[in-house]
């Protein structure tokens, strides 16, 4: 059993009904009910009776619910003896994220950061992941979590994750065609691609470049929204993260597929200065977006991304 698993469970008794729970921790339903079954396995007997009116405990559950309020408790008391003999972190953390990645991280983070570190003030700043890292050694910003640098001198990075580079087009322009694609057929569309020094745009032309294979660019947008829509309309054919893919307002309308081959992906680090003296404020932020990449991962929130 793991607390995560435990707060979950305690959610949905508090709720009666998987659906209300869900919006109340702000999990998707899927996830919530997956949570739920690997600890009645875990535990090897049922914790819920679901009807149409709803979810109560069983025996085991109602058990389990009344220990949880227990752990709960000697949680929140843990930690603000903690917090009372260190003193809580406060004070301004500044990190960085592009827009793609802050499409999937940057709320949430947000949240977390506001229920356990209310003292810490988050000051959120988006650009491109070499201007960011620039900013990083530079002292200008206290962290970033960024697409892997192409020079990691003056930088502590520590990778957090792999990120699959999915191909897109219009599902009207595209019709009848299989869940992938090789990358000698991609290379016959013309591509709407963020502009040269971006990051993605970096990615992509490697993955093409190491297959000696061409990359027509018909139009170069950096905005990840407007690229959707120029897909959407039929201007040709992208490729982007999973993350902000799947939280993209146009993905419905996007046909989404795989490279046969595998391979076409991103590595996304979490780096700060070599020389810089981390403040317990931004310590507590790092860790809270350790945890929250994993959390991503771990529930399956995150398309096409894996633990190194």
């Amino acid at each position: 059993m793991d607390l995560r698993k435990l707060k979950y469970f305690a959610g949905v008794v508090e709720a009666k009904s998987i659906s209300r729970a869900a919006e109340t921790l702000h999990v998707a339903q899927p996830a919530l009910s997956k949570s739920i079954q690997a600890l009645e396995f875990d535990l090897g007997t049922p914790l819920l009776q679901r009807s149409p009116q709803g979810v109560t405990t069983t025996e085991a559950g109602a058990r389990l619910y009344e220990h949880c309020q227990i752990l709960f408790k000697q949680v929140d008391r843990a930690r603000s003896d903690v917090r009372r003999a260190v003193g809580a972190p406060s004070g301004q953390v500044v990190l960085g994220m592009p827009h793609s990645l802050v499409a999937v991280i940057a709320l949430p983070l947000l949240q977390m950061m506001t229920r356990r570190f209310p003292e810490v003030r988050l000051e959120l700043r988006q650009d491109q992941s070499h201007v960011l890292a620039a900013a990083v050694r530079a002292g200008k910003l206290d962290f970033a979590v960024i697409a892997s640098p192409r020079s990691r001198s003056g930088l502590v990075c520590q990778q957090l994750l792999i990120e699959e580079l999915f191909f897109i087009t219009s599902r009207s322009e595209d019709a009848d065609v299989g869940t992938s694609i090789s990358f000698e057929d991609a290379s016959r569309y013309s591509f709407v691609l963020p502009a040269m020094g971006n990051g993605l745009r970096a990615a992509v032309e490697g993955h093409f470049r190491s297959r000696s294979l061409p990359l027509d660019v018909k139009y170069e947008v950096d905005a990840i929204g407007l690229i959707t829509q120029c897909v959407d309309a039929g201007l040709g054919a992208s490729l982007l993260p999973g993350g902000c893919l799947e939280r993209d307002a146009n993905f419905s309308r996007m046909r989404v597929r795989s490279f046969a081959e595998g391979g076409c992906h991103r590595g996304v680090v979490l780096c700060h200065a070599e020389e810089a003296s981390l403040s317990p404020a931004a310590a507590c932020a790092i860790s809270l977006a350790e945890e929250l990449t994993n959390d991503l991962i771990t529930e399956k929130l995150w398309l096409g991304a894996r633990l190194d």
